[in-house]
């Protein structure tokens, strides 16, 4: 009988101790599920806009300098207001020029040196053969204002071609 009341006594004490095993447990899980999980934050300085003309979105640090900003995919130029409270807003767009020279698909073809017929493995070859001569990275040898012509001619080249692309011609 007496061992029966001590294998009995074993059993309970087991019993509570697994249960006491199980709630610790659960207060470890919950208390790590209450913990926020750290938030990725950009720094209080920066600051993001979208472009106006290209919806591109641009980034850029506070303080401004000179309160100016470029768009890097249609090159558009804007100048920035800041509030007291560190709110950016554009006050004055200017876009760029050279999109605007191109004012029909002839334009293009002119741009490449090619015939309103050029098929379109022609429109590829002209314009990789354009890009090759007038690239600025291979011309920068010759000095900054010969760069600064390559530069200009490359934009006109590319305009011409997307608006080829535009159209369906390439």
């Amino acid at each position: 009988m007496m061992t029966n009341i001590a294998l009995f006594a074993s059993l309970i004490l087991n019993i509570i101790l697994v249960g006491l095993l199980v709630f610790n447990a659960r207060n470890t899980r919950r208390k790590h599920q209450n913990q926020k999980q750290p938030t990725l934050r950009t720094p209080a300085n920066v600051r993001t806009i979208s472009c106006p003309s290209c919806a591109q979105h641009i980034k850029f640090t506070l303080p401004i300098d000179g309160n100016k900003a470029r768009c890097r995919k249609c090159h558009a130029q804007f100048k920035l207001d800041i509030d007291e409270h560190r709110n950016v807003y554009i006050t004055e767009i200017k876009l760029p020029e050279d999109e605007q020279h191109i004012k029909s698909l002839a334009d293009c073809y002119l741009i490449l040196g090619l015939t309103a017929e050029a098929l379109p493995i022609d429109i590829k070859a002209a314009y990789k053969k354009k890009i090759s001569e007038y690239h600025p990275d291979r011309v920068g040898v010759f000095g900054a204002k010969i760069k600064q012509l390559a530069e200009e001619e490359t934009r006109q080249i590319n305009a011409a071609y997307a608006m080829l692309q535009e159209h369906g011609m390439v």
